[in-house]
């Protein structure tokens, strides 16, 4: 969450620096304003009333003792109505903290100056790495590879949850096992990441940390947990939570905690399923593995010092491209605008891959510095040395990379004329011994 002494000093730069995400984030700053003097005023009066009816109360005591009664019965009529004052008072500060409370959980981070302003037509280009492939045949796309190759079974998945589950089988689940191992071991053996395998089910206030909630729970899927805990944050809603990235649980790890210096920047890694609804998904764009509810992803996480974190950002999102330049992808970077940013972020980088059959560069890999936004909502801090006042830090994201989108553009580039698709060298160690391409399965499980 943004910083409330910020807001209040600083309203009019905080009107203007919202309002590049939207009007109604910059008319959110004028309510906390109004509401903070409110809440400030309310506190003055209340400080001044407790005053006057403990040195009433003392008085009656006193009065009692000296036998002056009808002078004591007037004294406790005062206190009486203090303590009614009182009481309303106490409501009207308890509503103005419970507002602030909302209004700071509602707001997006404020972006970094080299953001461009505008909706996603205004994504700035950052510049492209490696030749998209061009055929001397007609090359399939993915969708007819997956069922050439038998890669992936799209009928059994929508018997079995529903469109937007795919069946990854025979082949295209070693591929898929090939590429998160080589993720893996690449973020930690050479990028220096350690990793975890965090919960896949969370409490609510790991995404009301991450800022998933309260404003985009309609887009996570939910979990009732029979005889478990009630969720003791109201805010958070009222349920569980199946993870839409690794960085919700990651993230988390030191919520409510204090780092002691020397530790940053702390570098973690991690594999696992994400659940979308991606409400809303229909047509060309959620055909086969383009847009799909439940994927597999290797994210990126670092906690670091806000004095490093931007070069830090630039250092995340090359490890992400790092993984298509070994798979032998062509892709892209691009900065996202302030409009098509996620709401915590700071600055975003898209890192998009070629999809030669389909001519169309995806996204796999959003790379993002959230400042110390994330850190405040999950009251995160670090001592930058022995006997310093705690600070916050700054929270970075990446993908490093995301499928399903990633196994689209590695089948496509890689695809032959007679309709096989040989695999990147660096995948082989990670295969059975001898699979170096994929081809049409002799026997094996009935495809159906």
């Amino acid at each position: 969450m943004l910083d409330k002494k910020w807001l209040r000093d600083n309203p009019e730069e905080a009107r203007q620096r919202l309002a590049q995400r939207g009007a109604a984030f910059a008319a959110q700053v004028d309510e906390f304003v109004a509401n903070d003097e409110t809440r400030r005023k309310t506190q003055v009066e209340l400080d001044q009333l407790k005053n006057e009816s403990n040195a009433a109360s003392k008085q009656i005591g006193a009065l009692m003792k000296e036998g002056k009664t009808p002078e004591a019965d007037r004294a406790k009529d005062d206190v009486r109505k203090l303590k009614l004052r009182i009481a309303e008072l106490d409501e009207i500060f308890s509503g103005c903290d419970e507002r602030e409370r909302e209004l700071l959980l509602t707001m997006p981070n404020v972006t970094h100056p080299s953001v461009p302003e505008g909706g996603e037509d205004q994504a700035k280009l950052i510049g492209t790495t490696g030749e998209p492939r061009r055929f001397d045949f007609a090359p399939l796309d993915h969708v007819a590879l997956c069922q050439r190759l038998e890669l992936v079974n799209f009928e059994a998945g929508t018997r079995l949850a529903g469109g937007g589950f795919p069946v990854m089988a025979g082949q295209g689940a070693l591929l898929q096992r090939a590429l998160i191992n080589f993720m893996l071991d690449l973020h930690v053996g050479e990028h220096g990441y350690t990793e975890m395998r965090p919960p896949f089910i969370v409490h609510p206030r790991c995404p009301l940390g991450t800022g998933q909630l309260p404003k985009f729970g309609s887009e996570m899927y939910h979990v009732y947990i029979e005889g478990a805990p009630a969720p003791d944050d109201a805010a958070a809603g009222p349920h569980y939570y199946l993870i839409p990235t690794a960085e919700v649980p990651v993230c988390n790890l030191y919520r409510d905690t204090i780092l002691e210096a020397p530790v940053l920047p702390v570098k973690v890694c991690a594999y696992s399923p994400c659940w979308r609804v991606e409400a809303g998904s229909y047509g060309k764009e959620a055909r086969g593995l383009t847009r799909v509810h439940q994927f597999e992803k290797v994210e990126l996480v670092r906690f670091a010092d806000p004095a490093t974190s931007w070069d830090e950002l630039e250092e995340m999102t090359s490890e992400a491209e790092r993984v298509l330049e070994r798979l032998g992808l062509a892709f892209r970077r691009i900065v996202l605008p302030t409009g098509d940013m996620a709401f915590g972020s700071a600055k975003t980088y898209d890192v998009e891959v070629y999809c030669p059959a389909e001519q169309k560069w995806r996204e796999v890999s959003s790379a993002s510095n959230t400042t110390d936004y994330q850190a405040r909502r999950m009251n995160m801090r670090y001592r930058p040395a022995k006997g310093d006042k705690p600070v916050f830090p700054h929270i970075l994201n990446a993908s490093g990379v995301a499928l399903p989108r990633l196994v689209i553009a590695l089948i496509e580039t890689h695809q032959t004329a007679d309709g096989t698709v040989r695999l990147p060298e660096v995948l082989h160690k990670y295969m059975p011994e001898g699979l170096t391409e994929l081809k049409p399965p002799v026997g094996g499980v009935p495809f159906v």
